[in-house]
């Protein structure tokens, strides 16, 4: 038995999960996310912000910290699209190994989609016939299992560059939201997968799980396998496109405020996603990359 971190450096959350492992099972001791935003502005810029870094490091420092006081035996940590996509990013992973003695490794989109599948397996029995969605700050994994090999489409569509270029706002502009609609039409292709079933796992499919459950407290052990129709889908985003973020802070007590002003570019994804696939519901996977990063070694 063995004690395990992992972190997750995305576009808009850092995110940490402490395991105990035996067996190549899994015991979540500690999971938390906070809101970095570190891909702010990258669309116009191309590189990770003096800003974003600070929140970065700020809780970079914190989660060492919390690793220590579990006294975890290795830490696992990773960069995604924003590492990717940013010219500055090897600096940024530089900066890291010399201030907490951390190796950031910089994977890419298949190898995203991958893990976040294998953490998604462990959590589900016999999973097959599927569509796993992360729907990420700067892209979009999509995970489908064809003739028992898993097909990996990745894409450079998020919740924090469709909030920079198109919902600036709310509540949202209706010319805008055509123009994101233009947009995600042009990257996804139509097909029919309303024969499989979509898992969504990230900060937008839990945040909606909680939403969905009306929680007063955001409680991620009841949001686990919640299935949400695509009626509800459609009635949250409807909602949320009409009101300010403070409005969506007050209507929502379980969101994270931070959140609010990515949340209506994530159900707008959501939405879109379940209407251009023929799906109607989804199922909210708690488990994610940050779990499958783990049962890569173990």
């Amino acid at each position: 038995m063995v004690k395990i971190g992992a972190i997750d450096c995305g576009s808009n959350s850092t995110r940490l999960i402490i395991s105990r492992v035996e067996n190549g099972k899994l015991e979540n001791l500690h999971k938390e996310h906070q809101v970095t935003r570190l891909s702010d502005n990258i669309d116009k810029t191309g590189r990770i912000s003096d800003d974003s870094k600070k929140r970065f490091f700020k809780v970079l420092r914190r989660y060492l910290k919390k690793t220590e006081e579990y006294k975890v035996q290795e830490v696992f940590c990773i960069g995604t699209a924003v590492f990717r996509n940013s010219n500055n990013s090897d600096e940024v992973i530089d900066e890291v190994k010399k201030r907490f003695n951390l190796e950031i490794k910089m994977i890419s989109g298949e190898e995203e989609g991958l893990l976040t599948s294998l953490g998604v397996h462990s959590s589900f029995e016999n999973l097959q016939n599927y569509l796993i969605v992360d729907i990420g700050g700067q892209s979009t994994e999509l995970i489908t299992d064809i003739d028992n090999k898993l097909n990996i489409q990745s894409e450079n569509i998020g919740v924090v560059s469709l909030s920079e270029n198109y919902f600036i706002e709310n509540p949202i502009n209706i010319d805008k939201e055509r123009d994101a609609k233009n947009f995600f039409n042009d990257i996804f292709q139509d097909k029919d997968y309303g024969h499989r079933q979509l898992i969504g796992v990230s900060g937008t499919f839990t945040s909606l799980g909680s939403i969905y459950l009306n929680q007063k407290i955001y409680d991620e052990n009841e949001i686990d396998k919640v299935i949400i129709s695509y009626d509800s889908v459609e009635n949250i985003y409807e909602d949320f496109k009409t009101l300010t973020v403070p409005q969506i802070i007050n209507a929502y007590p379980s969101l994270d405020p931070k959140r609010a002003v990515t949340m209506t570019s994530g159900l707008f994804l959501v939405k879109n996603l379940l209407k251009k696939y023929k799906i109607t519901q989804l199922k909210v996977s708690k488990s994610d990359i940050l779990e499958g990063l783990i049962l890569k070694y173990f």
